[in-house]
């Protein structure tokens, strides 16, 4: 036994030896500079940008001055952003918003990559594929400017389909009631394809002898599907949940503030949006920096405490987390 302890004892005097750190990275610098593109990025585009952030939120930020010219506020700008009037309908307009994006699209995804790994045909296969995915190519102006056109009272197509079946003449961009379901169908549309590549990816590394085991104890396809398709891509699927609740506040503003109007402004005003018109906007004034890059980082703690909360979560009911 004393032997065992001294020969451990002299393997970790002879790791931390520098010869050794000096062979180490003669072995391995390869790796570490395949690496280092990744970590410059890192450092110019996340943490350098972060950081500036997190210097300007607390700041009237002024052009002129620079960061480190400008007067320091302290949390003014938080006090300012968090007893406006307006940020409970933000919170709330983006998180519905994000919510309801993620509860259609994301069993959509799992069933379309289902339905098309259980497909026998190669040519539905890969029509299904193609079909679904091209619209992910489709530039988020263009296919703003498509809904548009489509929803017009009086010459959209789909306005014109949607009376057929009984509804009022009416342009639905302008009905608050509707426009979350409207964007929601829309990021279904354009997101779905490429949304599925990874279950499929998943799917097929599902053993097949577990189907054909199935298939002996006389399960039917249903079955199969519910005892050995869902299992079998639950990790993937608990990991992508996880990382989507993340960005229940970062919805982009592009295609929000594309089909934004003062008819919908109510429901359609979300933190993205409010972002860019105090700090880009010329129709809102002096740009507030300072404001939006508070904005900014409290979009960020929210991620990571709702990342936190559902990781906490699936530790607890499945051996599948991020940490």
């Amino acid at each position: 036994m004393q032997e065992t302890v001294t020969l451990n004892i002299t393997q970790e005097k002879t790791l931390k030896r520098p010869g050794k750190w000096k062979k180490y990275f003669r072995d391995t610098w390869q790796i570490y500079l395949l690496f280092l593109p990744a970590f410059i990025w890192l450092v110019l585009f996340v943490f350098l940008p972060f950081l500036m952030n997190l210097i300007m939120s607390f700041e009237e930020y002024n052009n002129s001055k620079g960061i480190f010219g400008s007067e320091f506020v302290g949390f003014q700008n938080y006090i300012t952003f968090f007893t406006a009037d307006n940020f409970l309908s933000l919170l709330a307009n983006t998180l519905l918003l994000n919510l309801l994006v993620l509860v259609i699209g994301f069993p959509c995804s799992i069933i379309l990559a289902i339905s098309i790994y259980e497909s026998k045909s190669r040519v539905v296969k890969g029509l299904a594929q193609t079909t679904t995915f091209l619209p992910f190519f489709i530039s988020a102006v263009v296919v703003c400017n498509m809904l548009i056109e489509f929803l017009k009272a009086d010459t959209g197509m789909l306005t014109n389909i949607l009376v057929s079946f009984g509804m009022e003449r009416e342009n639905l961009l302008n009905n608050p009631a509707a426009f979350r379901w409207i964007y929601a169908l829309m990021e279904l549309w354009q997101t779905m394809g490429y949304n599925s590549l990874i279950y499929l990816a998943a799917l097929s590394a599902i053993d097949t002898s577990l189907y054909e085991a199935a298939s002996i104890e006389g399960a039917g396809k249903f079955k199969q599907i519910w005892h050995v398709t869902l299992p079998g891509i639950a990790p993937t699927i608990i990991i992508t949940l996880i990382l989507k609740v993340g960005k229940l506040m970062s919805l982009g503003y592009e295609k929000v503030l594309l089909l934004q109007n003062n008819a919908n402004k109510e429901v359609s005003e979300i933190i993205s949006t409010y972002v860019y018109n105090v700090s880009l906007n010329p129709m809102y004034g002096q740009a507030d920096y300072g404001l939006a890059a508070t904005i900014g980082l409290f979009d960020a703690v929210v991620a990571i405490v709702l990342v936190s909360a559902v990781n906490a979560i699936s530790r607890k009911v499945s051996s599948t987390r991020l940490w």
